[in-house]
This record gives C-alpha cells, structure tokens and sequence, in this order.
C-alpha cells in the first residue's frame, strides 16, 4: 500500500471528519510533519514525538504497513475497526474507551475575571496541579510544558497554587484547528465551576477556529456534563490504548 506524502491530499483525507482528524490536521504543521509518516489506502498516520510513538488511523486499510514503522510501544488512538486490525498483529493492553467531542457552540459564554493567562513560569504550578490527581488516576497523562508555551492555557489562583486550570493539547491556526486537553480542578475545588471557567477562557481565546475538539473518558460523566453545557457534543467513541510489540503467536 502507498505512502502519501503530498500536504493537500492528507488534509483533503483529514477534512472529511475534522473533528476527528483534529490531532492529526495539527500535525501538517512544518514543525512536526517531518516526524509524520502518512499511509493508504484509509489514511493511517504514524507519529514520532515526545520520545512516544502514537498511531492514528480513519480506518483498518493501511494499519499493517504502518506498523512496520514504529517503535515499540505505540500509543494508538483509534476507534474499534482499527483496534481490532492492531490487534490482529500486535499486544494490546490499556484500553481506555474515550468520546471525541467537538464544539458546536456560537459563544462560550462570559470568563470569570479569576481565570488568567498562563505562561512558561507557570509550568511548575501546573505541574503541582496535576500532581493532585495521581493517587486517584485523574491526572492528565499527556501534558509537556512546550504546550503552554505553543497553545493556550488559563488557571484560576489559590492563594500561590493553581486550583484549576485548562489547556490546549493542540493548536494549529494554520489549519483552523485546535483541541483542549489538560482540563483539571483540585480534588478540594471541586463543585464551583472552576472547570468551567477556566475551560471557558480557553474557548474565548481560540475564537474564530473551525475546528476544536477534546477527548474524554467515556466514564467520565460530570465532565461530559461540563463539557456539552459549554457547546461541545459527542463525535464519535474511540479507544485510547498502548500496543507493546509484535504478537507471537499471530
């Protein structure tokens, strides 16, 4: 099966369902399309970052030639005809079931005047943050601090500590798309809208993308609630999970 490397025939592809293309419309980016490989004949693309592999696919064609590109593990990102063609050649373990959403709002409505921008300096509170929901399994397990300085992020303050704060995983103007991610309120906050508003100010900033979406567990109903009080609706359900090498016995 081919290789396609030619920019407008992948966004061509991507654009068929942007929200769920959304991660990999990102990676058209000049910064990161060199680390991409692009596959045929459903568009699979793999993705050398952050020291990880990652996998994403709009359909089985092309998962297998894919595969031979890789370095185990391979964080997959894919819904269940792809899963089950990984599956076909490689172990699967930690499947977490996700929902895609996208924003269909007009307005995310009015910021609290808590909620301010972050930057660089505040990567350290945002990691002390985070470090809230380790022992509970709610930390964000896919934050670096190039994304606060390359996307979007609000926090709202506490005294010196950052009590919530919300993110974007991804952002690419360019291709008029965007996705929020590292949405988290202390485990001690929660309850008073926090999530919403910081959220709410990363929306306001991203105003005028056609694009934006977020993944978030398919278990996770308060903040499904939260998110579709703010215009977001479910897409489409996917699995998140780490592929760790080739089968033996396939």
């Amino acid at each position: 099966m081919p290789r396609l490397e030619d920019k407008s025939d992948i966004r061509a592809a991507l654009r068929r369902d942007p929200v769920w293309g959304v991660y990999a419309l990102s990676d058209l980016d000049p910064t990161l399309f060199g680390r991409t490989k692009w596959f045929t004949p459903d568009l699979t693309l793999v993705l050398d970052l952050y020291d990880t592999t990652i996998l994403f696919a709009t359909g089985p064609g092309g998962v297998r030639e894919a595969l031979d590109y890789v370095t185990w593990p391979v964080h997959l990102q894919v819904q269940a005809d792809v899963l089950a063609e990984v599956a076909r050649y490689a172990t699967i373990t930690t499947t977490k079931l996700m929902w895609r959403m996208g924003w269909r709002g007009t307005e995310p409505g009015a910021v609290a005047p808590a909620a301010r921008r972050l930057g660089g300096s505040d990567v350290p509170a945002l990691k002390a943050l985070y470090a809230d929901g380790d022992t509970s399994g709610e930390a964000p397990d896919f934050f670096f601090p190039s994304m606060v300085t390359d996307g979007v992020f609000f926090g709202i303050d506490e005294g010196s500590a950052l009590a919530a704060a919300a993110g974007t995983h991804i952002l690419a103007r360019a291709e008029d798309a965007a996705a929020i991610g590292n949405v988290y309120t202390r485990r001690d906050r929660r309850g008073r809208g926090l999530g919403t508003a910081v959220t709410a100010a990363v929306l306001n900033e991203l105003s005028g993308i056609g694009t934006i979406g977020l993944n978030v567990r398919a278990d996770n109903d308060a903040a499904i609630r939260m998110y579709e009080g703010l215009g977001f609706v479910k897409h489409c359900q996917f699995t998140e999970a780490l592929a760790t090498g080739w089968r033996t016995d396939a």
